[in-house]
């Protein structure tokens, strides 16, 4: 009876010095680095979600690819909103905040090495209705693919996407708080949200100044410059796809290259970013770590997730990430 008490208390005391290790890893300011284990299996996806509406295939602009789906949040309490399948264990969103007459909205940005990928593939509806769950408005987009559209028409695409978010008549229409909106993206669209997010200052379309109030950043490539073509850089295939995106033959003569780069526009006015990158996956960890780097370097504060293992993008969505990421939107959108 005795050693188990003791194992007990000893187990206490690692639970207690285990809570002090972690709360070191942030600062009031909401500057983090975790390195964590996930789950094989993407949260969202595991979810059946009751009262969330999906508007679909709403035009923003004229090409069939410009256009959006709108999740949108249930008229019930936002923990009502989702419930567990067989995969799954418990809600996520069981500490969602009370409804307002104006909501906090996420312009959310598919992945697909800029070539492919559709906002109506299970797993982007999935997270599309699972942030709905939590209370945001969520905007999904479909922008111009390479090769047929090299870049940087699919960045000024969700350009086009997010000043449509911003008219009057769509933050009307959708109860948006213009004051508390995000952009989310995996893969090249965390490329795209991150390039959104670093060049937010010099659009003024519908708002004055900075518009954009959090970025998720999942696996976005942060560093398409030859930098790519080194040992540690990204295979030679997908060296293909960024040139194929870029519209360039080579990395020597392609100025496009740093202009897709996210890294050299950051200002201390970039939003507060969350990123999340796998230590083994197909884009190299240091690109994100590079980035982060760079942003707080200008005091932009980050979160910054390293998950163990290849999981790429939002296949990082398991039940912890995604409540960590709903978390992050709550604490900078309110």
């Amino acid at each position: 009876m005795r050693s188990g008490r003791r194992t007990l208390i000893a187990l206490v005391a690692a639970v207690v010095a285990l809570g002090a290790i972690a709360s070191c890893s942030s600062d009031p300011t909401g500057d983090e680095n975790t390195t964590v284990t996930a789950d094989p299996v993407i949260y969202p996806l595991s979810l059946r979600y009751h009262g969330i509406d999906v508007v679909q295939d709403v035009p923003y602009g004229t090409d069939r690819l410009q256009q959006l789906d709108v999740c949108l949040p249930a008229d019930s309490a936002p923990e009502t909103t989702a419930t567990p399948s067989a995969a799954a264990t418990s809600a996520a969103d069981a500490d969602a905040p009370a409804e307002s007459s104006s909501r906090p909205a996420v312009l959310m940005i598919h992945g697909g090495s800029w070539s492919h990928g559709d906002k109506a593939t299970a797993a982007y509806r999935s997270v599309c209705k699972y942030l709905a769950s939590a209370g945001f408005v969520t905007f999904n987009v479909d922008y111009r693919l390479a090769p047929t559209d090299p870049f940087p028409a699919g960045l000024d695409d969700v350009r086009r996407a997010l000043d449509w978010v911003y008219r009057p008549t769509t933050l009307a229409t959708y109860d948006v708080d213009v004051d508390r909106i995000g952009v989310f993206g995996g893969s090249a669209g965390g490329n795209l949200a991150a390039l959104l997010a670093v060049e937010d200052h010099q659009s003024t379309a519908y708002a004055e100044g900075d518009r954009i109030r959090a970025v998720v950043d999942l696996s976005g490539p942060t560093d398409l410059t030859g930098r790519s073509t080194r040992s540690d850089g990204v295979s030679a295939s997908f060296q293909r796809k960024q040139l194929l995106y870029l519209g360039c033959s080579t990395y020597t003569s392609c100025p496009a290259a740093a202009r897709a780069s996210p890294t050299d526009d950051v200002t201390a006015d970039t939003a507060p970013f969350f990123i999340g990158h796998s230590t083994h996956e197909f884009i190299p960890l240091w690109e994100s770590q590079d980035f982060a780097a760079t942003l707080r370097s200008h005091d932009v504060p980050v979160t910054f997730v390293a998950v163990k293992g290849t999981a790429h993008s939002i296949a990082q969505l398991d039940e912890a990430m995604s409540k960590r990421v709903v978390a992050f939107l709550r604490r900078h959108l309110g």
